[in-house]
């Protein structure tokens, strides 16, 4: 949701999106980067005719990281984003750091954007995101649809081998029963 919300921001502000950067979960302790995850090229391709996407910051903004502002309160970083602010929060609080400065950082940014009173090509562009321009890189890809196989078809009724289910071709699995499966996400916190 996060980095739907970062393309819709930066639609609202008429600025540059920088690829985001994923926080280590404190849980699972993944240092995983939004490249390690999401195909970018293709992100920015879907994306290109709605916000300019750049990989990195330009030169001239190279002191705008993490560090610098974890050491002191910064005029360029937005601290205190309300939970689910309207655009025109944005365009009344951080338009004008944009302006003056030509940079501004949202942190923290999860759940930072409203859903209510938000035009209606911003709600499109948040879909389009979600179901268009996120895909997974392809060794993800191949693992969930390894894990789905499986599940589907468990073992015995495959003639698949563990290393060429994903060349089996749709006939021979259109002959197979799926079979029902339920997922469940669980959650661990640290207490």
């Amino acid at each position: 949701m996060g980095i739907c919300d970062a393309v819709a921001v930066a639609k609202i502000l008429n600025a540059t999106l920088v690829i985001p950067h994923l926080e280590v979960n404190p849980v699972w302790q993944d240092s995983s980067s939004f490249m390690d995850i999401f195909d970018v090229d293709h992100f920015m391709n879907v994306l290109k005719d709605d916000i300019p996407i750049i990989k990195e910051l330009p030169d001239e903004f190279s002191w705008s990281t993490r560090e610098y502002y974890a050491t002191a309160i910064r005029g360029t970083r937005i601290k205190r984003a309300p939970v689910h602010a309207s655009a025109n929060w944005y365009l009344e609080n951080v338009f004008p750091v944009l302006q003056s400065n030509g940079i501004a950082a949202i942190s923290p940014f999860s759940h930072r954007l409203s859903f209510d009173n938000l035009p209606s090509e911003i709600q499109q562009l948040r879909c389009k995101v979600n179901f268009k321009a996120l895909v997974f890189v392809p060794h993800i890809r191949a693992l969930g649809d390894a894990l789905v196989h499986r599940l589907r078809y468990p073992p015995g009724q495959s003639q698949a081998s563990s290393t060429d289910y994903l060349r089996e071709t749709t006939d021979q699995n259109g002959k197979q029963n799926p079979q029902k499966f339920v997922v469940l996400h669980l959650r661990f916190d640290k207490v």
